[in-house]
């Protein structure tokens, strides 16, 4: 016993015996808590090794949870992390014979799923898996990477990310209503919002590619932007407002698409802010409103982004719209500096160059 501990107690029971119990119950918690907050932090950390590609230093780190594991699912579980980690560092094989080998179904599916997926063996998943009910397993958790939280938002149900690997693998595959439906089953059974907006991205982006459901793609789209648990950066994330507003610019719904990239978040250093006000500026130069295309075009090519590589599609973009509103010398300016560009590419300079010779044609 501590003696800081020793000191309260002392203290304590010179008032009453109900303050020593409760004392004792809170040590008691307090002991239980850190043992697995540290336990929670250790799953954490081996699965960032994994994602770092520290194969050798993820499987010794499984290898420790697996031996230190309270119940045998919670070996399982970590028996399949071995056998993932096993896959990347020594070959497909050697880890596809050791997830067969795990005594549960659910953790050995999804370990040689996972493995295949990550060598691109998409038919090898279809063929081997397609028969399986998914979502008939009984509930199995696995730790994902990332930031620790004590919370648990760090885990998953086995059945979401299984889900996942087998529509995604059907969508490569080309079976466009096989992987509808196991990618609308995975978002059903994911609990964790980085991995739901991943899951319901696919969905989106298969919707508009392969089934060509514009409408549908467009309203994952949106449920996509509505979740606020994801992080406020990551692609899938973002790239969904910028394909809800461009269909909703199809549609000429031109207020509507300016609400939805309004509604990312502001910050002025992200490279995102670039192309959210390049769309802005789109989405007005269609509308017609010319003057507040320009501003929010201007936006687009601020000094925060002069290092981006949109930088000149968005100075490109900005003397068109200059030129349309009759502001042609500063629009000159803009088209000889991208022509004279050493970064800028030989697509942008072409255009500028037609866009500068049409421009300075002598009227008729």
């Amino acid at each position: 016993m501590n003696i800081m501990r020793l000191i309260f107690i002392r203290s304590l029971m010179k008032r009453s015996v109900l303050s020593f119990i409760l004392l004792e119950a809170a040590f008691a918690f307090s002991a239980d808590f850190d043992i697995d907050f540290h336990r929670k932090y250790q799953e954490v950390v081996a699965e960032n090794k994994f994602r770092a590609r520290k194969y050798p230093e993820a499987r010794e780190a499984f290898e420790k949870l697996a031996a230190t594991a309270n119940d045998p699912i919670g070996k399982k579980l970590w028996q399949a992390r071995i056998a993932a980690a096993v896959g990347r560092q020594k070959g497909k094989e050697e880890g596809l014979a050791m997830a067969k080998a795990i005594d549960d179904k659910p953790y050995s599916v999804y370990a040689q799923m996972e493995i295949m997926f990550a060598t691109c063996d998409y038919k090898g998943i279809v063929s081997g898996f397609g028969h399986e009910d998914i979502a008939a397993w009984p509930p199995r958790r696995l730790v994902i990477d990332g930031d620790f939280h004590s919370s648990g938002t760090n885990e998953e149900d086995v059945r979401s990310l299984a889900l996942y690997c087998r529509g995604y693998a059907y969508y490569k595959m080309g079976s466009g209503e096989a992987a509808e439906k196991d990618l609308e089953k995975a978002a059903e059974f994911v609990t964790n919002d980085y991995k739901k907006v991943t899951i319901l991205r696919s969905l989106a982006v298969l919707e508009e590619q392969l089934l060509k459901n514009k409408e549908k793609a467009f309203a994952v789209n949106m449920k996509i932007t509505s979740i606020r648990g994801g992080s406020k950066w990551d692609s899938s994330f973002i790239s969904s407002f910028f394909a809800a507003a461009a269909y909703l610019r199809e549609q000429k719904r031109y207020d509507e698409a300016l609400d939805v990239l309004n509604m990312m978040s502001p910050n002025a250093k992200s490279p995102w802010m670039q192309g959210k006000y390049f769309d802005i500026g789109k989405t007005l130069a269609e509308a017609g409103r010319l003057d507040e295309a320009i501003a929010a075009y201007r936006q687009s090519c601020d000094d925060h982004f002069k290092d981006n590589s949109g930088t000149p599609d968005a100075r490109l973009a900005l003397a068109d719209i200059l030129a349309k509103a009759g502001k042609t010398e500063e629009a000159i300016v803009i088209y000889n500096t991208l022509i004279a560009a050493e970064k800028c590419s030989a697509a942008i300079k072409d255009k500028a160059k037609k866009a500068l010779e049409e421009l300075q044609k002598p009227a008729e």
